[in-house]
């Protein structure tokens, strides 16, 4: 069924109004964190053009004293209209730093499941969706069965060593995959370590992650030859450590190579990574060599994968999905990634060059064969390639075609 179809059942087929939907998501932006959770901003944001989408974000309570340590979210309102999206900031005991990572939803659940209550007397929903399964999830599975409607998730990451790692939090997200109706994953990498946590528990299917073809795209700029890019977070998975070994080691092979890194500097676990990084930096001798900005807007990212020669765009071991690459083929830019399971269900030679991971040499000589085909890649086969399968109007078909398909099971019609 096409997007166009799909979206006019929604409206006008066997319901006569939009489907209602309550999204539950810890990870959502805020002024103190703009890049925490943008793929579940996206999301909503793209499917609320043909549904009505609340959303409520937990956030814990932060003492005033507190409040410069653990994020500032006593500052945020109580509720926010952003674009066609309603956010719903619900506090909760908890989710401080991670230190009752295992209680998160135990403390959740009564504020969350309240909430719920009193926005589905307003206007029922239809569907829960959760992004993550702990605590997102979890919680969402309580609202599930007090309001008599079916809940999914959206997984980002990966579930294991997690949830081995983490027995409490395990045993939790067992209890509620009875009253979880599907389970999504970014990728079929990531659905297939999930169905062997799952072991048949759970319906499992694919929703990848969506990529803002309003933002990503095409435009006629003059690129940087030279320059390369990294977007993302400065941590140590990301092994961004190999990249700048694979940089010095073609200083001399190209000598007018520089990497323009662009990463969020907001996130407090992260501030040990970010010190070995730029360490790392200045004992590699590439100060004059890598320029690192903290906290681009995606527009200022869209804009800096136009104008640079390639986008590397993970280093890392493995990667559920790899937006960045998406985004940066959608805005006709070559990558240069590692073989790391998201990325190699898109991304072609005709897109870029994969290469191992945890070597130094092989992303050096991976850079160096790319800078060889750079006359070879067609940038507008590139979007097209991208925005056919990840762009808002794709991705919104995706999603409510999984809605209605939820919505429709056994649900009573209001």
């Amino acid at each position: 069924m096409s997007a166009d179809a799909i979206e006019t059942r929604m409206r006008t087929g066997y319901r006569d109004r939009p489907l209602r939907v309550l999204v539950l998501s810890w990870h959502y932006p805020t002024p103190e964190a703009p890049q925490r959770g943008l793929w579940v901003e996206r999301m909503c944001d793209t499917v609320a053009e043909a549904a009505d989408v609340r959303v409520i974000v937990p956030t814990p309570r932060v003492p005033p004293l507190l409040s410069r340590v653990l994020g500032r979210s006593g500052k945020l309102p109580a509720r926010e209209r952003r674009g066609d999206v309603e956010l719903f900031f619900t506090r909760v005991p908890g989710s401080l730093v991670h230190h009752t990572h295992a209680l998160d939803a135990r403390l959740a659940w009564r504020p969350v499941v309240r909430q719920a209550r009193a926005l589905h007397a307003e206007r029922p929903f239809d569907l829960v969706h959760a992004h993550f399964i702990y605590p997102d999830g979890v919680v969402a599975a309580r609202v599930g069965q007090a309001l008599g409607i079916p809940v999914m998730t959206s997984e980002h990451a990966f579930w294991t060593p997690w949830l081995t790692a983490h027995p409490r939090v395990g045993r939790q997200v067992r209890a509620a995959l009875p009253h979880v109706r599907l389970v999504t994953a970014v990728s079929r990498f990531l659905q297939e370590g999930i169905d062997q946590w799952v072991d048949g528990a759970a319906s499992t299917a694919v929703l990848p992650n969506v990529v803002d073809d309003r933002i990503f795209t095409l435009a006629d700029r003059p690129r940087n030859a030279n320059e390369l890019l990294y977007v993302g977070f400065i941590r140590g998975v990301k092994r961004i450590d190999v990249l700048l070994r694979a940089i010095a080691q073609l200083r001399d092979a190209m000598p007018d190579l520089r990497l323009r890194i662009l990463s969020a500097n907001n996130f407090r676990a992260y501030v040990a990574d970010r010190r070995a990084t730029l360490a790392l930096i200045g004992e590699l001798g590439l100060g004059d060599r890598v320029d690192v900005v903290f906290d681009s807007p995606p527009a200022a990212v869209a804009e800096a994968m136009r104008r640079c020669a390639f986008v590397t765009v993970s280093s890392s071991r493995r990667e559920t999905f790899c937006s960045v690459a998406a985004e940066a083929i959608a805005c006709g830019t070559p990558v240069v990634v590692t073989r790391c399971g998201g990325p190699e269900e898109f991304v072609t030679e005709e897109d870029g060059v994969m290469v191992a991971p945890d070597d130094p040499a092989a992303f050096a000589e991976g850079i160096r064969r790319a800078y060889a085909r750079r006359a070879e890649f067609d940038p507008l086969a590139m979007n097209r390639r991208i925005v056919e399968r990840f762009g808002r109007a794709a991705w919104r078909a995706q999603a409510l075609s999984l809605y209605e398909e939820l919505a429709s099971r056994g649900v009573r019609r209001r």
